[in-house]
């Protein structure tokens, strides 16, 4: 979850890594660091609790510079956010400073045993183990590389880490073990640059090569040495083609904002290539590449968070739409259940970052099982991309805000056109004109709930000071009740569960009173009057009843106190359309509470530890 730079330089680096930083702040914002070879060739260390900002403003008169450095921003998973436990991290002797993003599963087996030998910890972090690990091994005679090469042997778990040694001050060390999120490398004329993710290099490198699991590297002025533990591992460097994208916020007061209202746009890119309207049809055979299609009996999905919420809903459209069965698991759990994968069987894996931990594990596991893959990311050259070998772009563009909102409105967009073009591959005898008639024009209705958010934010001012909701659903509208509880608890720091509206009496409605609010998703198709059934249970249990419809007309006033309307178009595809509203009641209750819209506390935008 954390982000890594290192930087090696003609000139001084202390600012590249800092812009490098703000562009990784997305995967955690509990602390920074950076730690500096200086002309003395001593490490010198800054950092602070909080974000960026907070480390600026804490080292605006330092002078502190060198000619490399490696930078770190943390999301913490050992020891509490504080100064002590930001990285860099140094080793018990001052002599190391390590960055590190991942989990040591086995870190109190490690500390147990070098305390025994004399060494003693300052911080709570497992990342002091890495650094005092290779401290160790050097103790005892061996050289740099071969700790290092011992200290990836030892640990279990995932870790990217980079590292400085004052007794090799021209050089960044680092390895990468297991899936804790990408480490790349790119280089120009005036520069070596390291970084979690691909965006990052892109201003300051020309040619870029990914280090793989159990790989390190040693990065001088001169070059660049990768090892495997035995032996020398030749790469070719790839060439960036990609311009760097400018992000900004534009007239907008938070970027999650501005990407809430990007959805249209993102929903036209998509079309791309991928639709003809014109001819009612779909072309995905360019991004597919080798797989047989008609031949896949059966489709899993994984994912976690808003993209497990994705694939819940694509389960429901894949199986009306393609007539395919589908199973839906939550990355984490796919792993722990010995999954049994029938022949003729597609993974799909989501994750919009292709950094997630649990996700990546999953699809390695559909990897050894020789399982066909194709991942939908919106990320390129990710981990998962490298690992299903196929991919589907979300072309979203970068999303900033850490509550995923364009990329789920695009991962459940792509899942609807794929369900199009299997039942087009295995001639599923259905006119689905009408259907490609209203997908055309959701991007307009879609334009609509957002040039008429006035009633939405009124709403959110009067809800703002509740602390519990629940939000219900059926059929389809199911995983939009999920993910709206989801963006609702990100956001606003509330509890919101999101249930089937069938599954309220089973305990849920024992919750309900005055002080509860339960967002009803209604929508004219076949399960109106038993959602109506469900707003009247709710309303003689006193509860507040706000209601997300398309057919304002179908309930009487009598039955709810609030109420959220949206264009009516095909039942099938009207969560493209609540989504939007859930989002936006999410932000503005959110901003109601005056609170980070775009850094919630405690989360992070890339999840790369179990």
């Amino acid at each position: 979850m954390c982000g890594i730079v290192g930087n090696i330089n003609k000139s001084l680096v202390k600012n590249n890594l800092i812009e490098g930083l703000k562009k990784l702040e997305y995967r955690g914002y509990d602390s920074v660091g950076i730690a500096l070879v200086n002309n003395n060739k001593a490490i010198d260390i800054l950092k602070s609790e909080g974000k960026i900002d907070d480390f600026l403003s804490k080292y605006k008169n330092n002078k502190s510079d060198g000619q490399i450095g490696i930078g770190h921003t943390r999301w913490a998973t050992h020891g509490i956010p504080s100064d002590n436990n930001a990285h860099p991290i140094f080793d018990y002797y001052k002599s190391l400073a390590v960055v590190h993003n991942g989990i040591i599963e086995n870190y109190l087996e490690i500390k147990t045993q070098l305390q025994s030998k004399g060494y003693k910890f300052v911080t709570d972090t497992d990342t002091e183990c890495i650094a005092n690990l290779i401290s160790s091994y050097i103790k005892d005679g061996y050289s740099i590389d071969k700790s290092i090469d011992l200290t990836i042997e030892r640990i279990t778990g995932h870790a990217a880490v980079l590292i400085l040694s004052e007794d090799h001050p021209s050089s960044i060390y680092g390895f990468k073990k297991g899936f804790a999120g990408s480490l790349l490398i790119g280089k120009s004329d005036e520069q070596i640059a390291i970084a979690s993710d691909f965006q990052t290099l892109i201003s300051n490198s020309k040619e870029y090569m990914v280090l793989e699991d159990g790989e390190r590297v040693v990065a001088t002025k001169d070059g660049i040495l990768i090892s495997n533990g035995q032996s020398s591992v030749r790469k070719k460097w790839l060439p960036i083609n990609e311009d760097e994208e400018i992000v900004s916020k534009n007239n907008y007061q938070f970027f999650m904002e501005k990407e809430i209202h990007e959805q249209s746009d993102v929903f036209l890119k998509n079309f791309q290539g991928r639709v003809d309207f014109n001819k009612k049809t779909v072309n995905f055979a360019n991004e597919f590449n080798n797989i047989d299609l008609a031949t896949i009996k059966r489709i899993h999905l994984i994912g976690m968070g808003s993209s497990y919420y994705a694939c819940m809903l694509a389960s429901y459209w894949l199986e009306k739409i393609s007539k395919i069965p589908v199973q839906c698991s939550n990355s984490s759990e796919f792993r722990y259940r010995n999954p049994v994968i029938e022949n003729n069987t597609l993974i799909v894996p989501v994750s919009q970052s292709g950094e997630t931990a649990d996700t990546l594990s999953a699809s390695n596991l559909a990897r050894e099982l020789k399982v066909d893959q194709i991942c939908i990311t919106n990320t390129t050259n990710s981990e998962l991309e490298r690992i299903t070998k196929n991919s589907i772009m979300m072309r979203a563009s970068s999303e900033i805000g850490v509550a995923s909102t364009k990329t789920f409105m695009a991962t459940i967009e792509i899942f609807f056109i794929i369900a199009l073009y299997l039942s087009q591959i295995n001639h599923i005898n259905e006119d689905l004109s009408d259907i490609f008639d209203e997908l055309k024009i959701i991007p307009s209705y879609i334009d609509n709930i957002l040039k008429n958010s006035d009633k939405i934010i009124k709403l959110s001012n009067k809800y703002a000071s509740n602390n519990n909701f629940l939000f219900l659903g059926r059929g389809q509208n199911y995983p939009i009740a999920m993910e709206g509880a989801l963006k609702l608890k990100e956001l606003s720091y509330v509890h919101a569960e999101g249930y089937p509206a069938g599954e309220m009496k089973h305990g849920p409605i024992s919750l309900i009173d005055s002080n509860m609010p339960v967002i009803n998703i209604v929508t004219d198709g076949p399960y109106l009057n038993k959602m109506i059934s469900n707003i009247r249970e709710i309303q003689s249990r006193k509860g507040k009843i706000i209601v997300l419809t398309n057919c304002p007309e179908k309930l009487d006033s009598s039955w709810y106190d609030d109420i959220i309307t949206f264009d009516k178009t095909d039942d099938i595809l009207s969560p493209f359309l609540s989504t939007v509203c859930v989002q936006l009641f999410a932000m503005y209750l959110a901003i109601s509470r005056d609170l980070d819209i775009d850094r919630p506390r405690n989360l992070a935008k890339s999840v790369t530890v179990e």
